[in-house]
């Protein structure tokens, strides 16, 4: 007598796609935003010196330096004291968010057919998108990231 082995065909459970990204990441010092405007006020202090000390160059420079001493100095001091960091997961049907605050943790799900508006800026990286409810900030740490967000979000809604 023989006896039947029987075999049990697993069901595979059709995942849905995902893709996701942290904010921000860390070789990234500043946002090009961030950067762009010091930048400008660097410039500013260094020609508002120029013209203040007739056109001495030597303390403007300094001027400019101790200018961005300063600013590093205090966005070290604030990014110490306060954290922020986000993650976002993008699944067929919705995206999703987790913000942490120092330790305070709060998840969003944004459901991709609620969705009514977005912008996104592919030079400051950076966009949002409008459901009935609110406006939820986007943040991104490469061109990619934002390309396949924006991908996910043009595709077909379900």
């Amino acid at each position: 007598m023989m006896v039947k082995k029987k075999t049990v065909k697993s069901k595979k459970s059709k995942k849905a796609k995902t893709a996701s990204w942290k904010f921000p990441a860390k070789p990234h010092y500043f946002m090009r935003l961030e950067a762009f405007t010091i930048a400008v006020l660097a410039l500013m202090v260094f020609v508002l010196m120029l013209f203040n000390l007739d056109y001495a160059i030597l303390p403007s420079v300094l001027a400019v330096v101790l200018f961005l001493g300063l600013y590093l100095l205090i966005t070290y001091i604030i990014r110490k004291v306060r954290t922020v960091e986000e993650a976002y997961n993008l699944v067929t049907s919705h995206l999703e968010i987790v913000r942490k605050v120092n330790n305070d943790k709060k998840k969003l799900k944004v459901i991709k057919k609620e969705i009514i508006g977005h912008k996104l800026d592919k030079f400051f990286l950076g966009g949002y998108v409008l459901t009935k409810e609110k406006r939820h900030a986007l943040f991104f740490n490469t061109l990619e990231e934002l390309e396949m967000f924006e991908k996910w979000l043009l595709g077909k809604k379900k």
